[in-house]
């Protein structure tokens, strides 16, 4: 028994459980793959972020912002994932010029290079819901990013940073669900 619950812990630890979105990047035939634990939130999601180490970072960065995106990459590469992942570092990031389309509302949202994403987590990119997520919120905050609340929590609760489950807001035909019913019904769609 002891035996059969070692292996199972070893098949669980450090799993999340979720899905992988693809998101495309606008004028070309690349595509972004995200992986989320909330498709929820789909809606919500207001910019990406790619982790420096990436291989579509350069892919993506546009001509104009090359030279920017490549010296941000230097300086993050002196960094250790504990420098780059410890709470309340100052986010640091550079736009790359280029954009995802979000697949549920076809809303172009800028992808951007910043630290705080790892290579070794998901697939290294994410979709960043700065109303739900307090790394994408500081993030947005400090460039200036749009924040879509699109999970109402409880009253008397601020949604800003709410990250538990609520009811949907702001995500079209979805409004309405709870959080558990929300990620069934778009896992599915």
């Amino acid at each position: 028994f002891i035996d059969r619950v070692k292996a199972q812990q070893r098949n669980w630890i450090g799993r999340s459980e979720g899905m992988e979105v693809d998101f495309s990047i606008d004028g070309t035939d690349e595509v972004l793959k995200v992986f989320t634990t909330r498709p929820d939130t789909l809606f919500g999601a207001t910019y990406m972020v790619l982790a420096p180490e990436h291989p579509l970072v350069e892919q993506v960065a546009t001509f104009a912002q090359q030279a920017a995106v490549k010296a941000y990459v230097a300086e993050a590469a002196k960094k250790s994932e504990i420098e780059r992942m410890t709470e309340g570092k100052e986010k640091t990031g550079v736009f790359s010029g280029a954009y995802a389309v979000n697949p549920v509302n076809d809303e172009k949202i800028p992808i951007w290079v910043a630290d705080y994403v790892m290579m070794g987590y998901g697939t290294g990119a994410i979709m960043a819901v700065p109303a739900h997520d307090t790394r994408d919120f500081e993030f947005a905050t400090k460039f200036g990013l749009p924040i879509v609340q699109v999970v109402q929590p409880p009253e008397g609760v601020d949604w800003r940073g709410f990250v538990d489950d609520g009811i949907a807001v702001n995500s079209g035909p979805y409004n309405g669900l709870t959080t558990p019913e929300f990620k069934k019904r778009i896992t599915a769609d």
